[in-house]
């Protein structure tokens, strides 16, 4: 499982270590430099460990797709089922190329960052990360109760006041959490409110997060959110041109 995440000024995890080898593997594979004197014989001393890391390394194959049940511009989430356990989760797909080229709007690092360091009370809690040649993937708990959105639409889009307070309550403070660990979630909706099956809160999809400065803000040359759900003054930033 996922541990506590690379913080900064931490040595190198064995994760790590192994990801540097493969990548180097990798790039002296395909390069003119293959057949060098010295590169060879990393090369065959390298292989077969690369061989055995990619063969037990957690992978695509290690699950099921039960079903999708979001579609991104860059991303798609499925309910999945692990065929080790029988454990099912909420499976988060995205394609490498667009996340890179679209850096400044996909924040895989932070998404990773939050879901590995939040408060599980309030954040979905992430289990598994993991790549492979075209895509990263996200594999975090799944929440069986649907999300604030679905629930809305259950009172005829107005919650009894009580319930809205319980809510705005929970909600309030998973917020507070992901702005303790020094970001902002940028893009808090009824959709990205997720519920587990005891009916709390738990806030999701943190594909637009930012870490904060150290002012407490955050600088963007892009609006990143649902307009409709937008702080009024990240519209009037966007009207202005600032």
């Amino acid at each position: 499982e996922v541990g506590a995440g690379l913080e900064v000024g931490a040595g190198l995890g064995v994760d790590s270590l192994l990801d540097a080898l493969v990548c180097v593997f990798e790039e002296f594979s395909q390069s003119a430099l293959v057949g060098d004197k010295h590169v060879r014989p990393f090369l065959e001393w390298a292989a077969p460990i690369v061989r055995k890391v990619r063969r037990l390394r957690m992978n695509r194959d290690d699950f099921h797709i039960l079903k999708v049940i979001g579609r991104g511009a860059f991303s798609q989430i499925a309910v999945v089922n692990r065929k080790k356990t029988n454990e099912v989760f909420a499976m988060k797909v995205m394609n490498k190329q667009e996340t890179l080229s679209r850096a400044e709007m996909v924040c895989y690092r932070e998404e990773r960052e939050v879901l590995t360091r939040g408060d599980s009370r309030w954040i979905t809690k992430l289990h598994f990360a993991f790549q492979d040649d075209h895509y990263l993937y996200l594999v975090m708990e799944f929440c069986g109760g649907g999300d604030l959105l679905t629930l809305l639409g259950r009172f005829g889009d107005r919650f009894p006041e009580a319930v809205a307070r319980f809510y705005l309550a929970e909600l309030a403070l998973a917020v507070d959490t992901v702005h303790q660990l020094g970001y902002v979630h940028r893009d808090v909706k009824p959709d990205n409110v997720l519920l587990d099956v005891g009916g709390h809160v738990k806030l999701a999809d943190f594909g637009s997060c930012l870490r904060l400065n150290e002012d407490g803000r955050v600088c963007s040359s892009l609006g990143v959110g649902t307009p409709d759900y937008m702080a009024p003054e990240t519209l009037l930033a966007l009207e202005d041109g600032t």
